[in-house]
């Protein structure tokens, strides 16, 4: 694709956006929610065992397998009912993110990177059955700390994503740990490379249980970004 041909694309979807949206709100609101969540959940362990807080990694493991699926499976494969989250994401979101040009320009174009504002709460409540089970098997405190750890999770992914669409000469964009995570999710960013390689946003840890980190002979490399 072209860059005027991207540009069009781009001016397309912001001239949707309403006047009355808020990128800080869209920031923030889900923000709060996800850690007053993640702060009542906590609250409800009481007296942890050992073996109870040893679960919180696999838990971590187990979402992070979970951001590697749905990445793969829905936001690039057209899936009923899930057909909008494939459009939002690889015709849009791909459309105007290419690996040479990562970073917004605006901040109303938060709106092209962050997930939708019910997105945390549709999770959550995608994943309540876990916790419900915990509960009907009489392990409370495992259920609560799926929820903690799940609701952080999110966040997580959602700040971090966000964080790799910033300006790479501003104050978040130049910190070590967001070059050293961007430049991996960039590779993905690659329309060559984004079909098979680099699933993860967060940490790419299921990428590399599944095989699916890029390197140089896989593939044409793609370009580095470009400076913002």
């Amino acid at each position: 694709m072209t860059q005027d041909a991207r540009s069009e694309i781009r001016a397309d979807l912001m001239s949707r956006v309403p006047r009355w949206y808020s990128p800080w709100l869209h920031l923030l609101a889900p923000g709060i929610v996800g850690l007053a969540i993640i702060a009542f959940a906590v609250s409800r362990v009481h007296d942890p065992r050992g073996w109870e807080l040893a679960l919180v990694p696999l838990f971590f493991l187990a979402s992070n397998a979970i951001e590697w699926h749905a990445h793969r499976d829905l936001l690039h494969r057209r899936t009923w009912p899930l057909e909008e989250l494939y459009v939002r994401h690889t015709p849009q979101h791909h459309a105007v993110f290419v690996a040479e040009d990562m970073f917004i320009r605006e901040w109303r174009e938060m709106k092209l990177v962050l997930l939708p504002a019910w997105g945390v709460l549709a999770i959550l409540v995608a994943g309540s059955p876990v916790a419900v089970l915990f509960v009907l098997v009489g392990a409370p405190n495992v259920a609560a700390l799926w929820v903690a750890t799940m609701t952080s999770y999110v966040l997580m992914y959602e700040w971090l994503h966000l964080a790799y669409h910033l300006p790479a000469d501003g104050p978040i964009g130049r910190l070590r740990v967001t070059r050293w995570l961007r430049r991996h999710h960039q590779r993905h960013h690659s329309p060559q490379l984004m079909q098979k390689w680099n699933f993860n946003v967060t940490i790419p840890v299921w990428d590399h249980v599944r095989g699916t980190v890029w390197h140089a002979a896989d593939a044409p490399a793609p370009a580095m970004p470009r400076r913002a």
